[in-house]
């Protein structure tokens, strides 16, 4: 990710078996911008995204995949290390139920 002049390097997150590919940049730019949109840091955006692509890359078909904030947040947990900055998005998830 660059920002102004500050370049940033976003880990893969771990995929179980890959199934197909189809949608996974959707999926990376959506977990971002829900991300920044909570006010998340461009690093922690940027797992975030890293993340929800792997989702797609496991189920056959764009739209088959889901998750939870608690399974996610797991899941980031084993993938990145444990992020306070989960709460605000999992926070903002709430408020939008």
């Amino acid at each position: 990710i660059h920002t102004g002049s500050t370049q940033i390097r976003i880990p893969t997150a771990k995929p179980g078996d890959i199934v197909e590919p189809t949608g996974a940049g959707d999926a990376f730019r959506g977990g971002f911008l829900a991300a920044l949109s909570a006010d998340l840091s461009h690093e922690v955006a940027g797992r975030i995204g890293s993340l929800c692509s792997v989702y797609v890359l496991e189920q056959l078909g764009t739209a088959s995949h889901h998750f939870g904030i608690d399974e996610f947040s797991e899941r980031y947990e084993k993938n990145f290390g444990q992020e306070s900055g989960l709460d605000k998005l999992r926070e903002r998830l709430a408020n939008r139920a």
